[in-house]
């Protein structure tokens, strides 16, 4: 009898934890999970005025205008950006969440800045649909990037005589839909894998090093110095190649000319291009197909308080849920409604993403681990 009241006992309690848990999930996906997707970084303005905190004032409002206009560029749609109103100062501050001064000079009358910035999700995204504009807010998985660097035959990858990698550790990676990793260039990353594998996109050796790095995917960016007839550097020439566990699925090629700015410009320019050309080909596969709410009754199975812990934080890290709603808690099965923007496939695609899947059987749709099976 007692070890019958004991179960029951813990029973109760742990469907009350349940409980206590779901009413913290029942809402909009955690900020965390969302601040990266609405942050600008390095963002710089240089004003003079009349005084030191007039140019202050004013440096910071054209850096916001400049962070609101990078951030329409990293998440909407790049053919109707242009339906998106033109906001006044006031406006486009009332989107803004906070900023960070990274760092600053100022003298009598002028001042310049560098600044982080980071805006409201939620205000951002209904102005985005209002103005009829697609956007996109699905992060792809973190990507691994392997710079090669090329002269003449000699390819080179890892230690001091890759500026191109040097300048890829030194360049924040910027990117808030596709996450880059860059390799330590350890012993362990020497030994995995040499220039000649990676540009020959050895799928054997590329993809356990991006598993070491917690990546699905693996970008080879080469990048050859162009030379004109004298042998004086006129730019850097850059292939990328993408890489996941099924082979090679995609690649570009581009080239940056050489500027003013020296050796350390030039290799900023083409990092930003290659970043760039990856936020774009992913923003333009996964633009919300909706901007209206879909309801999608699910069930899940459950083992434990950790269970619904994990659940609940691989849901709350995607930005397309807009809330996930109790109906029933059992011992072992959740029962749950998603509230999300786009269409199943999007969802589908976003679920995988934090390695969970959707099976429909038995006329319910069951949400799931990755690979896992309801059957025994």
């Amino acid at each position: 009898m007692a070890d019958g009241l004991r179960r029951i006992w813990r029973k109760a309690c742990f469907l009350a934890v349940l409980a206590l848990a779901a009413g913290v999930t029942a809402g909009p996906a955690p900020a965390l999970a969302q601040a990266v997707l609405y942050t600008v970084s390095d963002v710089q303005a240089d004003v003079t005025a009349a005084s030191a905190v007039e140019a202050r004032d004013a440096a910071i409002l054209l850096a916001q205008r400049s962070a609101f206009e990078k951030l329409l560029r990293q998440l909407a749609d790049e053919n109707a950006i242009g339906s998106v109103p033109n906001l006044s100062n006031d406006q486009i501050s009332d989107l803004v969440e906070d900023f960070d001064v990274v760092s600053e000079r100022t003298s009598t009358v002028r001042y310049i800045g560098k600044f982080n910035f980071r805006f409201r999700g939620e205000p951002v995204r209904r102005l985005l649909e209002q103005s009829g504009v697609r956007y996109a807010v699905l992060q792809s998985p973190p990507v691994l990037v392997i710079p090669v660097y090329t002269v003449g035959n000699e390819a080179r990858l890892w230690g001091e005589q890759n500026p191109w990698l040097t300048a890829w550790q030194n360049h924040p990676t910027t990117g808030s839909l596709v996450p880059m990793r860059l390799p330590l260039g350890d012993l362990a990353d020497m030994g995995a894998i040499d220039a000649a594998d990676a540009l020959g996109g050895n799928i054997q050796k590329l993809m356990p090093l991006a598993q070491r790095y917690s990546a699905e995917s693996v970008v080879v960016a080469e990048a050859k110095p162009v030379l004109d007839a004298a042998g004086t550097p006129t730019g850097l020439a850059i292939s990328v190649q993408r890489f996941d566990a099924t082979g090679e699925i995609g690649r570009f090629t581009d080239e940056v000319p050489a500027g003013a700015g020296g050796a350390d410009a030039l290799y900023d320019g083409a990092i930003e291009k290659v970043s760039g050309a990856l936020q774009a080909g992913w923003k333009q596969q996964n633009l919300l197909s909706s901007s209206v709410a879909q309801r999608l009754p699910v069930l899940v199975p459950i083992q434990g308080y950790r269970d619904w812990i994990e659940l609940r934080h691989r849901l709350g890290s995607i930005n397309t849920i807009q809330q996930v709603e109790v109906r029933s808690l059992r011992v072992d099965q959740a029962a749950l409604d998603l509230v999300y923007v786009g269409d199943r496939m999007q969802l589908e695609q976003a679920l995988r993403a934090r390695s969970l899947a959707l099976l429909d059987q038995g006329g319910a749709t069951m949400l799931l681990p990755s690979g896992a099976s309801t059957t025994p």
